[in-house]
């Protein structure tokens, strides 16, 4: 047995960056010097599991953190010496602190006392539960949003009442402002998509109506559907995409910058310069944009006619003029000023919702540009069900 006064430093141990182990007697102890800091945390880390202690021979060996020539400590080296002195502990080795000052001693009772709280117990659900919560969370969302959908259309209604009962409000710069980035700057994306569209469904419809021998009855497909679906449908979604991820953007941006708060402080009306604006610029601009794609997708459908049926231009205007009426174009037009709205009240909604983070603007934008494509869809099922209802 080694003899009480007997030291022995253990050699695998010496070169330790910031620490070496002895042994005194029967008392093992690790000498800590230096700096303890989160800075220097990777390599005592390291080194730390590397140390291997020799299970005690008897009861009577004890261990020892001898902190006396640590210079500065912080969190990261108080949790490290108290890792090392209950692995100790879980090893049979009574171990104990030596040499610590008052701040230092209070550190490390606290990290102790952290390290032992009782830690929550993670909820474990079954599928089924967890099924059935979600559906939940999700049937409240969106009772929720339709709520605040509702609440926020009549707020902008009764700005537009004022704004009929005061001219003045209007804020024409705004205005105009919105219909060039909502309208006009969307030109050649809406007209590039609708186009490509149309001659897509023109030579799908050639190749499905071949077999039967009814490839001239494609122009009608074609025809029928870029006026009562395609043409409003498509330019909707790109303009919630692009405009209405925008509007959310820009006024969420106010929000976070407390821009919306002064605005109140001044006493200048949000509704009036930041949202009715956005809304009347929309109005006017998708019904423009749905009559451009319309025109478009009947246009695609006629490059690809020429080039699959062989028809030239004269003859695609007859079978166009054979094919549709005046109600079919009506049917799609009819439906864009309900759109506009739709999109425009989301996307300044989601904006007005916006906190006071960047993850909370990202959320917003992405749950404006679901919302209203979601919406979208569901308005243009209802009126395609309703029209044909009626015969339009």
């Amino acid at each position: 047995m080694l003899k009480r006064d007997h030291q022995l430093v253990l050699p695998t141990q010496a070169r330790a960056p910031g620490f070496r182990v002895e042994l005194r007697g029967t008392t093992f102890r690790l000498v800590a010097t230096g700096a303890w800091t989160v800075a220097e945390a990777t390599r005592l880390d390291a080194a730390l599991k590397r140390l291997r202690v020799p299970i005690p021979p008897t009861p009577d060996f004890t261990g020892e953190m001898d902190i006396a020539g640590i210079a500065e400590i912080d969190t990261a080296g108080a949790f490290l010496l108290q890792r090392t002195a209950a692995a100790w502990q879980a090893s049979g080795l009574r171990t104990h602190y030596a040499g610590a000052t008052e701040a230092f001693r209070i550190l490390i009772e606290e990290v102790q006392s952290r390290d032992r709280a009782t830690r929550p117990e993670v909820e474990t659900r079954s599928m089924l539960q967890g099924l059935r919560e979600d559906l939940t969370k999700a049937s409240t969302g969106v009772w929720r949003d339709a709520v605040e959908l509702t609440a926020f259309l009549g707020e902008v209604t009764a700005a537009f009442w004022r704004m009929l009962r005061q001219p003045w409000r209007f804020r024409v710069t705004s205005f105009v402002h919105h219909l060039d980035h909502a309208g006009l700057r969307a030109v050649p994306i809406i007209a590039l998509i609708c186009f490509l569209i149309g001659a897509v469904v023109m030579q799908q419809g050639v190749v499905q109506l071949k077999p039967f021998g009814a490839e001239p009855f494609a122009v009608n497909m074609v025809a029928i559907l870029a006026l009562r679906e395609v043409g409003i449908l498509l330019t909707a979604i790109m303009v919630a995409g692009r405009s209405g991820s925008a509007f959310t953007a820009e006024i969420g941006s106010m929000k976070m910058r407390e821009e919306i708060d002064a605005m109140r402080t001044l006493g200048i009306d949000p509704m009036d310069t930041l949202v009715l604006p956005r809304v009347l610029a929309l109005v006017v601009a998708l019904p423009l944009l749905t009559f451009l794609g319309d025109l478009m997708g009947l246009a695609g459908g006629g490059v690809m006619a020429f080039g699959v049926l062989g028809l030239d231009a004269s003859a695609y205007m007859d079978k166009l003029r054979e094919a549709i009426d005046f109600k079919h174009f009506m049917a799609g037009m009819i439906k864009a000023p309900f759109a506009a709205i739709i999109i425009a009240l989301v996307g300044c909604l989601e904006g007005l919702k916006v906190e006071g983070s960047a993850e909370s603007l990202g959320m917003h934008v992405t749950s404006a540009v679901v919302k209203a494509i979601f919406l979208v869809i569901i308005l243009d099922a209802v009126f395609a069900m309703f029209l044909s209802g009626i015969g339009v």
